[in-house]
């Protein structure tokens, strides 16, 4: 009987919302299930090195998809008989019979103490031979004797969907590599401690690190208004909207309409044309209230190449705040040289720019005590002067996840 396409049409939204939201693969899986009339379906995925992930919908028992992924597949002679049938053919659609014989397929390990403690009997499979990361594998349908076997009419819907079903799949591990880059990306932007704010195609902030956030806050020298960066005084915040305007010019594409009227006050680098088209970024200090040093700021553009973004970046922004006090790197200290408590106080203490005297009368000690602390320090980190031992530590990353 051939599928209709209403039904083939919801299943394949399912699948490719699915490929973009992990969490609806579930929700695929039972839809085909049912369908199909099968008690369970599922991905079996075997990665390069025989490591097994398995995805299967809410029919199937957690405690089988971890004792599959720990032992069994190991043993799944039906599983290496569809994978040699898919090498040999380009693709392999069929039941356990189409691989081995019943008598085979009743007296493997797989089925008697894995599919037939589940009540189930039947089993029908489709292959993929171009999956991404070097995987192998397929999706498995399953029903218990009562149903019966599976038909021709199951075998035609899984030959329908297996070119959407690989598609659907590279998919879903290309956003899932996405995914974890931009986490990784993100961790190492905080555990560095970097002060960075994106902003879109106008200038207008989108993100901004924990770092950038607490420069903000203070509200000195720089400031989000209206959802864009100003600097406090005018001449300097001429001077950073040109800086950015240029930055997300090139960022986006597009230089030539950044052209814009200025003063030689404003922007010194014009000249006397009154045309002047920024540059792409730059750098510059932004003035705040005595006692407190001036911001550093930096602007460069940035290509995302995501048209279909709406918040697509432009340009990033770095801020660095001179007289802020960088985090403890103790931790890090401790488990990289062994420092001690003490030894780690002191080293913090340094990095915010305290004299040793003004360290030793800080954490209550003697002088010659805080200097053989110090000799103990360059010991373990193998420096031999502060500046040394500075460049050292500033390296480290100021929230370790350890």
């Amino acid at each position: 009987m051939p599928h209709s396409g209403e039904n083939v049409s919801r299943l394949l939204g399912l699948l490719y919302e699915a490929s973009a939201s992990p969490e609806c693969w579930s929700g695929f899986l039972s839809a085909i299930s049912e369908y199909s009339h099968a008690d369970a379906a599922a991905f079996v995925l075997v990665d390069p090195e025989s490591r097994c992930s398995i995805v299967v919908n809410p029919g199937f028992d957690p405690a089988c998809q971890r004792a599959y992924a720990e032992y069994y597949f190991q043993h799944d002679e039906l599983l290496d008989r569809f994978v040699a049938a898919s090498a040999l053919h380009g693709g392999w659609v069929g039941t356990s019979q189409s691989v081995m014989t019943n008598t085979e397929y009743l007296r493997s390990v797989v089925f008697n103490e894995f599919i037939q403690p589940m009540g189930q009997s039947h089993q029908i499979g489709v292959t993929f031979n171009e999956l991404h990361g070097g995987l192998e594998g397929g999706l498995t349908m399953l029903r218990n004797a009562r149903t019966g076997s599976f038909g021709r009419d199951s075998a035609a819907l899984l030959k329908l969907m297996a070119p959407h079903l690989e598609r659907a799949l590279n998919t879903h591990h290309a956003l899932s590599l996405a995914r974890s880059q931009k986490a990784e990306l993100e961790q190492s932007v905080e555990a560095l401690e970097i002060a960075v704010v994106s902003v879109d195609r106008v200038g207008r902030v989108i993100r901004m690190s924990s770092a950038a956030q607490a420069i903000l806050r203070m509200r000195s020298g720089i400031v989000v208004e209206g959802g864009f960066l100003r600097a406090s005084l005018g001449s300097e915040r001429s001077r950073l909207d040109a800086m950015i305007a240029g930055a997300v010019a090139t960022g986006a594409g597009r230089v030539d309409e950044s052209a814009m009227l200025c003063t030689r006050e404003n922007a010194p680098e014009a000249g006397t044309d009154p045309q002047w088209t920024p540059s792409a970024g730059g750098a510059m200090v932004i003035s705040r209230c005595p006692p407190s040093r001036p911001l550093q700021v930096m602007v460069t553009p940035f290509r995302s190449g995501e048209l279909l973004l709406h918040d697509r970046p432009a340009a990033l922004v770095f801020v660095a705040d001179p007289d802020a006090m960088p985090a403890s790197r103790a931790s890090t200290l401790c488990a990289l040289y062994r420092l001690t408590p003490t030894e780690c106080r002191l080293t913090d203490l340094l990095m915010e720019g305290c004299t040793l005297s003004v360290c030793a009368t800080r954490m209550r000690m003697a002088a010659a005590t805080a200097r053989f602390h110090l000799k103990s320090i360059f010991h373990k980190t193998g420096t031999r002067r502060q500046s040394d031992l500075a460049r050292l530590v500033l390296g480290l990353p100021g929230k370790w996840m350890g």
